[in-house]
């Protein structure tokens, strides 16, 4: 028995198990869904929001930078006038 014939047959095996299971037991199998459902939305919403917030963050830091940079050279201009 190969390594992935034997995890197919336990897959196999838990879809059977869930299928008898969600008869028995269909609200507590529907509850388990929607808590599933709610958890990877959850998940997806956080991390469109965490890269979306990366992503502004990364623009604010290289304006600032480009801010910095004019300015350093107007002082620039400046002090090469006044030295």
């Amino acid at each position: 028995m190969t390594t992935a014939f034997a995890i197919r047959t336990l897959i196999e095996i838990a879809a059977v198990l869930f299928v008898i299971f969600g008869v028995l037991h269909e609200q507590k199998f529907i509850d388990f869904e929607d808590k599933i459902i709610r958890f990877v939305a959850k998940r997806i919403y956080l991390r469109k929001r965490k890269k979306a917030i990366a992503k502004k963050r990364a623009a604010q830091q290289a304006r600032r930078q480009r801010e910095r940079e004019l300015e350093e050279q107007r002082h620039a201009k400046i002090y090469r006038y006044v030295a």
